[in-house]
C-alpha cells in the first residue's frame, strides 16, 4: 500500500478510528522505509598491499574455571578443544590456589607443596600456551580470621579462604615459594613470559574479606615484594577489579592506580574485568549486551591509567570478559542468557574484535590481550544449552561462539586496509593475509537490539584488490555462522529442546556444530579487482578466504 492511498482510505472513517488508523500508517511507513535503508548495499573494500599492522591473536585467551577441574579426563578434552578450537592460542589463565599448597612442617612452621599447580601447568604448556597464574586464596594455616571463607558448592563444598593473613610476611613468603618453585621446574626464561596477578575481584565480597580495597593494596604490596624478590623478570598486576563497580565509581580503580605510584609499589600490567553486560543479560547503561559499553569500560580504564605519567607505558590486561557475566546464570533465570547459545555471541565477538583493531591502530591504548571467562562449568550442567558461560554443552555440542574462535583464527598474521562504505552502524570489517599465500576477510553484522536475530539481512558486495598479478588462480571459500549454519543450537530447537538427546539426535546436532562454508569452493581467476556479493543475515559473520593456487 502507498502512503497516499493509505491517506485516502483513512478520510472515510470516524474521527476515533482515524487516529488510531493514521499512528498505524506511520509506523508501517516508518517500518518500510527503515527496511529500506537496511537493504541498501554497503561495500568493503580491502587493499591487500597495504599492510596496517601486525595481527597478535589478542583475542585468544581464555580464563579455565574452575581450575581444578583440569585433573578431570574432561577437563583435558575441554583444554584441547579450547587450544583446537582458536580460543587459546596464546594464554590461559589458572588460580595457583595456594590453599592447597600449605602443610604443617615437623618443627611448627609452614612448607608448600606445588604438585597440584605443576600438574595442570604441564598440560597447558604441552598445548604450547603460556600462563596468566592469579595467585588465589589464602592458606589457612596463616589466616587471621578462620571465618573468612565461602564454600564452593561444585567442589562438595570445599572452602576458599578469602581473608587476609595474620602476618602479611607469610602471604610474601607464600607468593615467593611458588615463585621459586616455579622457576626451579620450568625455568626463569619460560616463566618470565607468564603472568602472575594478585587475587581475583577483591571488590566482591564473595572473593575478598568484606571488599576492603584499603586492605587489598597491602595484600598485592606483599605479593609483589614476593615474587620481585624471587625474580624481577617475571611480569606482576592487579588489581582485577570486578566490571561493573569502576564504571559507576571509577575511583577504586584510581586509588590502586595512585597508590602504586605513591609507594612505589612494581606493577608490570593492569588486570581489569570489563564485560557486555550483567548477569547473563544487560546492564543500567543498555537494555542489551553491548560492545560498545565493553569497550568504554575500557576506554574509561585508559584514560584513568594515563593520569598518572608513570603508568601511561603499564599496558592494560583485560583478564576476562564476556558477552555478559555472571557465567553461571542460565535461561531460566535470565532469558536473555540465550544469546550466549546462539550466532548472537560469535557476532558479539567479531564486532569486539574490529572495533579493537581500530582502536589500537588509531589510538594505540595499549590494552593488551582479552581473556574469554568461561566460568560457566562451575555449577552442574542439567541439560545442555542452558545459556551459561560456555562453548560446549553437557553432551558435547559445541556453542557458535566456538566457531566464532575457529573463524578468527582462520586469518593471516598481517593487517590489511580494510574500510566500510558508506560507514555502516550494524557493520563491520577486518582484512588480513598470510604473506603471498592466503587473503581474508571477516564481515560482521550486527544489531545488539536484536537478541532473538530477527533483523532484516544487509546486502554487502566486497572488493578484493589481492597480492596477486592477473591471471592467477585462487580457491576462493565461503565459511559463515548464521541461523542456519555453523549452528547446533538451531538444529537443537527444531528438535525440540530434547532433554536428553537421544544418540540419533546427538548426531544430527553434531552434524551442524563445526564451523561451516556457505557454499562450495570455486577457483576464480583473477583480473583486477575480485568482486563478491551476498546477503549477510542478522547477527552473523561471514569469513571470505583467497588462497593462492601452486
Amino acid at each position: 500500500m502507498r502512503l497516499g492511498e493509505a491517506t485516502d482510505n483513512i478520510k472515510a472513517m470516524n474521527q476515533n478510528t482515524k487516529k488510531s488508523a493514521i499512528l498505524f500508517v506511520i509506523f508501517l511507513w516508518t517500518s518500510i522505509a527503515g527496511a529500506r535503508a537496511t537493504e541498501l548495499s554497503l561495500t568493503v573494500s580491502v587493499n591487500s598491499r597495504q599492510v596496517i599492522g601486525t595481527n597478535d591473536q589478542f583475542w585468544a585467551n581464555a580464563v579455565f574455571h574452575p581450575t581444578e577441574f583440569l585433573d578431570s579426563d574432561w577437563g583435558k578434552e575441554h583444554l584441547g578443544l579450547l587450544r583446537s578450537g582458536g580460543v587459546t592460542l596464546k594464554f590461559v589463565r589458572i588460580y595457583n590456589q595456594p590453599e592447597d599448597a600449605a602443610y604443617l612442617k615437623d618443627d611448627g612452621s609452614i612448607g608448600y607443596r606445588w604438585d597440584h599447580f605443576d600438574r595442570r601447568a604441564d598440560m597447558i604448556l604441552a598445548q604450547g600456551c603460556r600462563l596468566l597464574v592469579a595467585f588465589f586464596s589464602m592458606p589457612q594455616a596463616i589466616l587471621a580470621d578462620q571465618k573468612a571463607f565461602h564454600k564452593r558448592a561444585f567442589l562438595n563444598g570445599k572452602k576458599i579462604y578469602i581473608g587476609p593473613p595474620k602476618d602479611y610476611r607469610q602471604w610474601q613468603e607464600a607468593c615467593a615459594d611458588f615463585t621459586r618453585h616455579v622457576i626451579a621446574r620450568y625455568g626463569v626464561e619460560r616463566v618470565a613470559q607468564w603472568r602472575f596477578t594478585c587475587w581475583n575481584e577483591p571488590n566482591h565480597s564473595g572473593f575478598w574479606w568484606k571488599a576492603d580495597l584499603v586492605e587489598y593494596r597491602k595484600l598485592y604490596d606483599h605479593f609483589a615484594a614476593g615474587v620481585k624478590s624471587v625474580c624481577s623478570r617475571i611480569p606482576i598486576g592487579g588489581p582485577a577489579l570486578t566490571s561493573w563497580q569502576p564504571f559507576k565509581h571509577p575511583e577504586i580503580f584510581r586509588d590502586f592506580l595512585q597508590h602504586v605510584v605513591s609507594t612505589g609499589s612494581p606493577i608490570d600490567y593492569l588486570a581489569v574485568h570489563t564485560y557486555g553486560g550483567h548477569s547473563g543479560g544487560g546492564s543500567s547503561e543498555c537494555k542489551f549486551p553491548c560492545v560498545d559499553y565493553l569497550i568504554e569500560q575500557q576506554r574509561r580504564l585508559v584514560k584513568m591509567r594515563d593520569e598518572f605519567p608513570e603508568l601511561r607505558s603499564v599496558p592494560i590486561v583485560v583478564d576476562e570478559w564476556g558477552v555478559t557475566s555472571e557465567g553461571s546464570k542460565g535461561m531460566d533465570k535470565q532469558p536473555l542468557a540465550e544469546v550466549r547459545n546462539t550466532s548472537y555471541a560469535p557476532a558479539f565477538l567479531a564486532t569486539m574484535v574490529a572495533r579493537h583493531i581500530n582502536w589500537r591502530l588509531t589510538e594505540n591504548p595499549r590494552v593488551s590481550d582479552l581473556f574469554v571467562c568461561l566460568s560457566g562449568y562451575e555449577t552442574q550442567r542439567q541439560r545442555d544449552f542452558e545459556g551459561k558461560r560456555t562453548v560446549q554443552t553437557v553432551h558435547g555440542f559445541d556453542k557458535p561462539i566456538l566457531n566464532g574462535y575457529r573463524l578468527l583464527a582462520r586469518l593471516g598474521d598481517e593487517w590489511v586496509a580494510c574500510r566500510v562504505e558508506p560507514s555502516g552502524e550494524h557493520l563491520s570489517a577486518i582484512a588480513a593475509r598470510d604473506g603471498q599465500r592466503q587473503l581474508a576477510v571477516v564481515v560482521t553484522h550486527f544489531q545488539n537490539d536484536r537478541p532473538d536475530n530477527s533483523g532484516p539481512s544487509q546486502p554487502v558486495k566486497i572488493e578484493l584488490d589481492t597480492p596477486w598479478p592477473d591471471g592467477t588462480r585462487a580457491e576462493l571459500r565461503h565459511w559463515r555462522i548464521d541461523e542456519e549454519h555453523s549452528n547446533a543450537y538451531t538444529i537443537f530447537r527444531q528438535l525440540g529442546r530434547p532433554a536428553p538427546p537421544t544418540p540419533q539426535q546427538s548426531e544430527q546436532i553434531k552434524k551442524q556444530m563445526g564451523l561451516e562454508q556457505l557454499e562450495k569452493p570455486r577457483t576464480v581467476t583473477l583480473h583486477g579487482k575480485l568482486e563478491v556479493q551476498f546477503d549477510l543475515p542478522c547477527n552473523a559473520v561471514s569469513l571470505l578466504e583467497l588462497i593462492k593456487q601452486p
